[in-house]
């Protein structure tokens, strides 16, 4: 499978679309009473466009990461996946990218129900104040749902997932550490 295809970034570009461009509108809507979804389209979606190239832009600042070296990046997402230990973790200390990783998923788990329910509750409303429209913002209120209900359930997985991780990673260290510290030729006993 190509690199360019295992990236987030086109999920993350669709998620965005299909949350952010139905509220943009439904705000619209109501801010201009009288007027059709198709009435602002083209500046919603200019709107959705210059906002998602503003958060996607390069940032300055500190450009050295720390963490998981990039040939035990692919490792580590699988043990994210799977919940299983791979080999590379014994080259490289995977603690504090596991620990950012549980913080983003407890995060999503904290925020997205919310974020979901709002999104849909602006949908359903702008599905009120235009009719022409509704079926559109039905719709996007439906797949919202969807979306977000998947998202819950895939953060939960990988949040479940990395904790059991950590946990491995965690007794793998410890084991480490007493098998280190033993003076070669000294029993078990």
């Amino acid at each position: 499978m190509p690199t360019e295809l295992r990236t987030p970034l086109p999920w993350l570009l669709a998620a965005a679309s299909l949350l952010i461009l139905p509220c943009i509108l439904a705000l619209f809507l109501d801010l201009q009473p009288g007027t059709r979804i198709t009435d602002h389209l083209p500046t919603a979606i200019s709107v959705l466009i210059t906002g998602l190239a503003l958060m996607f832009s390069p940032r300055q600042g500190d450009t050295t990461k720390v963490g998981v070296p990039e040939d035990h990046q692919e490792s580590l997402a699988y043990g994210i996946r799977t919940g299983t230990l791979p080999i590379a973790s014994l080259f490289s200390d995977w603690r504090s990218e596991l620990a950012n990783r549980m913080t983003a998923y407890s995060s999503t788990l904290r925020i997205l129900p919310t974020a979901t329910a709002g999104a849909t509750a602006l949908d359903l409303y702008a599905a009120l104040i235009d009719p022409t429209g509704g079926l559109f913002f039905l719709v996007s209120a439906a797949a919202t749902l969807a979306l977000g209900l998947g998202t819950y359930a895939l953060s939960a997985l990988r949040l479940t997932n990395t904790r059991i991780l950590e946990d491995k990673l965690s007794r793998q260290i410890r084991l480490l550490e007493v098998t280190t510290s033993r003076r070669p030729g000294e029993s078990r006993g």
